[in-house]
């Protein structure tokens, strides 16, 4: 699989009241966001577009704009982009951060060509 040749491009992140919100853009449709879980659980909101989502590897389903997604804590998930500009937000409990970032329970990395 060839990396995807416009990333995710983070467009706002606060911690505020105890919430950690994080939003960022896929440009392209068919990017790949691989698997990674959390040491505690959070939801996905998706602002713009579609996504597909996957639960450890079960397939959630398509999700459209506006949608919430909910993720358990140590449960590996993963998102398909089906629209090019796709929004999401990631919302997690503030209190839980470490290093001013959610916990990574896990984390999955694509095999990537040259």
């Amino acid at each position: 699989m060839k990396r995807a040749e416009h990333q995710p491009i983070t467009v706002a992140l606060t911690i505020f009241a105890g919430v950690y919100a994080k939003a960022y853009i896929v440009p392209d449709a068919g990017s790949l966001l691989p698997q990674h879980s959390h040491k505690t659980g959070h939801v996905t909101a998706v602002t713009a577009g579609s996504v597909r989502a996957w639960r450890d590897d079960e397939l959630l389903g398509d999700f459209h704009a506006p949608a919430l997604i909910c993720i358990p804590a140590n449960t590996m998930h993963s998102f398909l982009t089906l629209s090019d500009n796709a929004g999401l937000i990631c919302i997690h409990n503030a209190d839980h951060l470490e290093d001013d970032e959610p916990a990574v329970a896990e984390e999955h990395s694509l095999d990537l060509e040259d």
